[in-house]
């Protein structure tokens, strides 16, 4: 197998793989990306960025520390000239994401760099079809975000023809340095927002909140979402090969299930298979449809469907991060403790300083909590 126009060898690229505690996945991805046919990675270009366990901000264990010692070991296994970059704490997604794409693109200095997270396994021609998306978005490079080449899981077009189409989620993707540097420019407050909490705990209603200042916005507030929206507004088209290339293989996940796994169609899939695949042309046209579509959908969305979408979250929930009342404190201190008189300092150094989150947080931890809980 081989896809025409590319040559063999391996890439210049770096390659970042993002872990935390699923080995057996990275396993099977680092597995598949040492197993390239046309394409290889260079073993000394290959770096893993390998969250932490517990988080420094609110010290919640988010991990288990031998699954990580797992993770750190599969990856040695397959690329011992390879580079491990540890966290000492629990990062989250999003920082783990942002540090991996800061090593390419600051520490490196690299143009372009391909970034795989630990849930999708690379077919043997994933690398060179990278290669052949590269190439083809190369012309275009200023209009062009995040790429890929997993392919359209429903259609499943089996070559050899390869085109092209939106991208959909950023599994196993590619990024030039110019567009990343646009990306992060247009996010900053989403970062001010996300850094509050850990990641698993971000503030949606806060997040939502910040989409009314854009002229895109989505029902969600993921990094993948931000992402996404801010190449809608910039006008960077997410370009996807119709032709899979490799296979998701998330059943579980943050964001997955084995249930929304089968529903979503991705149980039972895999590469296409031939001698030869040729990548078709891609024109100034189709990319300014791609990018121009993306808009249009979430332009839409930011006008028709966001104070809607806000509206129903304020009617179901009140949000965590306000500052705490006085009697909202009486009233914790009275519900998880069972005490009737809250302390004059703590009322002084909590009431309209501190939030419900960072309130409740507190209380919860206290033994006293504890023991009145206990079995």
């Amino acid at each position: 197998m081989k896809i025409e126009s590319i040559p063999t060898g391996t890439t210049d690229v770096p390659i970042v793989i993002f872990s935390f505690d699923r080995p057996d996945y990275l396993e099977t991805l680092c597995r598949g990306l040492a197993a390239q046919v046309q394409l290889k990675p260079d073993p000394a270009r290959v770096h893993l960025m390998q969250d932490g366990a517990v988080s420094q901000l609110t010290g919640r264990r988010h991990g288990d520390p031998a699954l990580i010692a797992r993770s750190i070991a599969v990856f040695r296994a397959h690329f011992p000239d390879g580079h491990v970059h540890a966290a000492e704490h629990n990062l989250g997604i999003a920082e783990n994401i942002l540090r991996g794409q800061a090593l390419v693109f600051e520490d490196l200095d690299a143009p372009v760099g391909y970034f795989f997270e630990d849930d999708l396994e690379p077919g043997p021609l994933y690398l060179a079809a990278m290669e052949g998306v590269r190439r083809a978005t190369e012309p275009f490079a200023d209009q062009v975000g995040h790429f890929a080449a997993y392919g359209d899981h429903r259609k499943r077009p089996p070559g050899p023809e390869v085109g092209f189409r939106q991208l959909g989620h950023h599994w196993a993707f590619g990024l030039r340095r110019e567009a990343w540097r646009r990306i992060q420019a247009w996010l900053p407050d989403w970062w001010d927002e996300i850094r509050r909490n850990d990641y698993r705990a971000r503030n949606k209603r806060r997040l939502l909140e910040l989409w009314r200042t854009r002229r895109v916005a989505r029902d969600a507030v993921t990094q993948d979402a931000a992402n996404e929206l801010a190449c809608a507004e910039l006008g960077l088209a997410r370009i996807g090969t119709d032709v899979c290339f490799g296979r998701y293989i998330g059943q579980e996940g943050q964001h997955f299930s084995p249930a929304i796994f089968r529903k979503l169609g991705f149980e039972g899939l895999s590469w296409a298979e031939a001698e030869l695949f040729r990548f078709g042309p891609l024109a100034q046209a189709t990319v300014q449809h791609i990018a121009q579509r993306a808009f249009n959908m979430h332009a839409r969305f930011r006008q028709e469907e966001l104070e809607t979408t806000i509206a129903t979250m304020d009617a179901e929930r009140d949000d965590p991060d306000r500052l705490a009342s006085e009697a909202e404190i009486r009233a914790l201190w009275h519900l998880l403790l069972d005490r009737r008189q809250v302390p004059a300092p703590y009322l002084a150094r909590h009431a309209g300083r501190s939030t419900i989150r960072a309130v409740r947080r507190d209380l919860v931890r206290r033994s006293e909590f504890e023991r009145s809980t206990g079995p």
